[in-house]
């Protein structure tokens, strides 16, 4: 669940020009003036086809015949929450492993294997769960399927590669402890979960902690049949691929062992403001945000909707503000973030040092001014739904988008028509709607606030905003108290 700091653009419609946007301070500028969204495509969403394994592991296949190439992804319900405490990284540290070695092959023999199908195996392990995929020519799928296949069962987990591994992983590490982007997003992070969940990553430590036996022993705890799925997409028939998959994992098994994390959601009950110092930096990473529910609860479209309005789009208010009217930024956005935690609205931005504290005025006054000068309006429902309605077709077009949606509403046990219902929910929320759903979640709620930057610069300035400020090193260990009750 880590924020998105820094920035990618949204799709932007295309179309005759709208009616100009007002500007920050309420006037007309052409500037603002955005394209009306393009109308409602139409689309039907790919129909899965299902079949069940004789052990028990349920196969999902969308048909896609336009190239000669499959796609297929085993994801399982074990993710990086399930590390043990002082060994933060051990689950991505295995699913990493998995395609260095296997069976008889080393890592060189491996790859050299894959380079000559012209196949791709990749494997990784997030939060909430983990994956095992494959990309290849239609032509080749048995042979790549084998390679699959033994990187899953039968992985080396060589003592002197987990070394090596070990030592980039440790780099990347230390590398992040310098990075604002990285720091904003761990701390705020930390503040958020605490010791539990999210808040809990791997350091230097812990990966020096971690043995190829760990490895070993996670591998065959939490890859087991009961916590898998199979998703596959392409040139093939399920009668085709489902013997094909019969045939290599028949013997495969396990009970599952899918439970829920331990999460503790720390939710603001006063703006503070937590700052992490980054001396010399010629800008500040900004994140903001609170819990905001579930995504199966009844106001989260409208608070979708909203979200998008406010700060979801490179059209949103906030963009326009920080970067066309101010000149803060190159982009600020805010996004609602999902997963097996509740739901956490945040906003997030880089600006230059000296315009910190504005900066920070500014999104305070853009969630204020929904509750007052400026509530949402009909012509931004009409606009922003219309831009997310018109996209979403475009989303699937690649197979893999698809399987990696139909793995979420499998690990989040999502409706069963969560992705068909997309655009009539999204077109049934109403501005009023919209409205109620961001005041009651956000823009009249405290938030938990992440500054990186140079606090010889930014400090004063914050503290002049009148919140309460504390100070964290970038592991989020308090470095002072908040400066006002």
């Amino acid at each position: 669940m880590r924020p998105l700091l820094l920035l990618t653009l949204s799709l932007a419609a295309c179309g005759p020009k709208d009616a100009p946007i007002e500007s920050a301070a309420g006037s007309a500028d052409p500037r603002f003036e955005r394209p009306a969204p393009l109308a409602r495509p139409a689309f039907d969403l790919p129909t899965p086809q299902r079949a069940t394994l004789s052990n028990g592991v349920a196969v999902v296949l969308v048909e896609n015949h336009e190239l000669p190439v499959v796609d297929l992804r085993i994801v399982f319900s074990s993710g990086s929450w399930t590390d043990p405490v002082g060994k933060e990284g051990l689950a991505s540290s295995a699913m990493d492993m998995l395609n260095e070695g296997a069976g008889d092959l080393d890592a060189v023999g491996y790859a050299s294997a894959l380079r000559k199908l012209g196949a791709r195996v990749g494997a990784g392990a997030g939060l909430d769960s983990a994956s095992v995929t494959l990309h290849t020519l239609n032509k080749h799928l048995e042979p790549a399927l084998d390679l699959w296949a033994l990187a899953l069962l039968d992985p080396a987990f060589d003592a002197d590669e987990w070394d090596r591994v070990r030592k980039q992983r440790v780099q990347n590490v230390a590398a992040a402890r310098t990075n604002p982007n990285a720091i904003a997003g761990r701390v705020f992070d930390r503040v958020m979960f605490g010791d539990t969940y999210d808040g809990r990553f791997e350091t230097e430590g812990s990966l020096k902690a971690i043995s190829a036996a760990d490895l070993e022993a996670w591998h065959a705890d939490q890859l087991v049949s009961g916590n898998a799925l199979i998703l596959a997409g392409g040139d093939i028939t399920l009668e085709e691929l489902t013997p094909l998959l019969e045939a290599r994992l028949a013997d495969w098994s396990g009970e599952s062992t899918r439970a829920a994390p331990e999460i503790t959601v720390h939710a603001p009950t006063s703006t503070v403001i937590h700052l992490i110092d980054k001396p010399g930096a010629a800008q500040s990473v900004i994140v903001a945000g609170r819990p905001v529910g579930h995504r199966t609860d009844p106001h989260y479209d409208a608070l979708y909707v909203a979200n998008t309005i406010w700060g979801g789009m490179f059209m949103s208010r906030l963009n326009m503000n920080l970067r066309e009217d101010k000149g803060y930024t190159y982009g600020a956005r805010s996004r609602l973030s999902n997963g097996l935690a509740p739901t956490i609205w945040n906003a997030s931005t880089s600006v230059k040092s000296d315009t910190t504290a504005d900066a920070l005025s500014e999104i305070f006054g853009e969630l204020a001014a929904i509750g007052d000068a400026r509530p949402l309006t009909e012509d931004e429902r009409a606009y922003f739904a219309g831009s997310l309605v018109s996209g979403y077709p475009a989303r699937f077009e690649t197979t893999d988008y698809l399987l990696g949606q139909q793995s979420e509403v499998w690990r989040y046990e999502l409706p069963a028509d969560w992705l068909e219902s997309y655009i009539p929910r999204v077109e049934a929320v109403t501005a009023g709607q919209a409205q109620v759903a961001f005041l009651e979640q956000v823009a009249t709620q405290p938030l938990t606030v992440v500054v990186v930057g140079d606090l010889a610069t930014i400090r004063a300035p914050i503290e002049a905003l009148g919140h309460p400020v504390v100070e964290l090193d970038v592991d989020g260990a308090p470095v002072s108290e908040p400066n006002s009750d």
